[in-house]
């Protein structure tokens, strides 16, 4: 475990260094980008919280002149280390990874990292102490296929659906990257390095913490346990190469989102509904010139180039089963 940055470096608080030998149990990260990094959902042993953070690359050795770092951390903040205080020198941490399963068609897994903390006093620790002490990976780091006494600390429902909570390095990161391909004349979106941040998975968190978790047009969710009819449609499809940017997201209802993606229904700038007149006899009719949630978050607000990509290409396309038709 690390503690805050020295030399004048900015800090983020306190972290825990993960030796390179260990590194494939995170996602990937570039030694040609600078701090390179990614978002991360992280557990703590305390809650059923997920809470996105950072994990990063600090490579300036191989990036700034006179720079001398080459080490990964992942980040901690309250939600993680609790009075920064939670975690102790002595305690051995066990950090298990669990994929998701994404069923949006092109997306793909993210993995969820469950910390679990052991104490000295713990009946397990001279166990851990001793897979350490004949792991080949130093820095005190090993990696195990599988801890069996593990497997009752980690229920489903402790992976799904679980409250996401976004931490500040983490929320500012999301700002700096969104706004960095929103102010791009890249056309090709996704090629933009920032866009590389997001995927179908935290797409789907953010997005629905942005909107409360209700729909943002019916205003309403039907949940029950962990169930619920709320997901994150993309205002530009995956299909026309939208990207995973949460400001490319908004909450709907799965009849609302059905609606939506065929065109029956687009949102204007102002982020009132707008009904097409072929569908107004529906009971679609009532929802017309109603305004959507706003988030309070500006980042999670829907960014115009997308809404007028949805105006202009999507809304009146009126898909039907092998074959388009286009309503003028």
């Amino acid at each position: 475990m690390g503690s805050p940055d020295a030399e004048g470096h900015t800090s983020r608080g306190r972290y825990f260094y993960i030796s390179k030998g260990a590194t494939v149990f995170f996602p990937a990260l570039s030694t040609t980008v600078n701090n390179d990094f990614a978002l991360v959902p992280v557990i703590p042993p305390f809650s059923d919280k997920k809470v996105y953070s950072t994990f990063v690359y600090h490579n300036d050795k191989f990036n700034v002149t006179d720079g001398s770092r080459d080490e990964f951390r992942l980040y901690l903040n309250k939600d993680i280390d609790p009075n920064g205080a939670y975690y102790l020198p002595d305690d051995i941490i066990v950090i298990e990874r669990y994929v998701e399963e994404v069923p949006e068609e092109g997306g793909f897994s993210m993995p969820v990292y469950v910390i679990n903390r052991f104490p000295p006093a713990s009946a397990q620790y001279d166990l851990l102490e001793a897979i350490i002490d004949e792991s080949p990976i130093k820095g005190g780091h090993a990696l195990v296929d599988d801890l069996p006494f593990l497997t009752e600390l980690v229920s489903k429902e402790r992976l799904e659906d679980t409250e996401v909570v976004i931490s500040d390095d983490a929320k500012a990161e999301i700002i700096k990257q969104q706004d960095e391909v929103l102010s791009s004349d890249e056309d090709d979106i996704e090629a933009i390095r920032g866009a590389q941040l997001f995927n179908s998975s935290n797409f789907r968190d953010f997005v629905l913490l942005g909107y409360g978790y209700k729909c943002a047009i019916t205003k309403e969710v039907i949940s029950w346990n962990d169930l619920n009819n709320l997901e994150a449609a993309h205002i530009k499809p995956r299909a026309h190469i939208g990207t995973f940017l949460p400001c490319n997201g908004i909450a709907l209802s799965r009849d609302m989102h059905w609606a939506f993606d065929k065109g029956f229904i687009t949102i204007s700038d102002d982020l009132k509904v707008i009904v097409h007149d072929e569908v107004m006899h529906t009971f679609l009719n009532k929802f017309d010139g109603m305004d959507i949630i706003k988030p309070l978050d500006p980042y999670f607000q829907p960014a115009e180039k997308f809404l007028h990509y949805h105006r202009e290409n999507i809304y009146g396309l009126f898909k039907h089963s092998g074959m388009i038709r286009r309503i003028i």
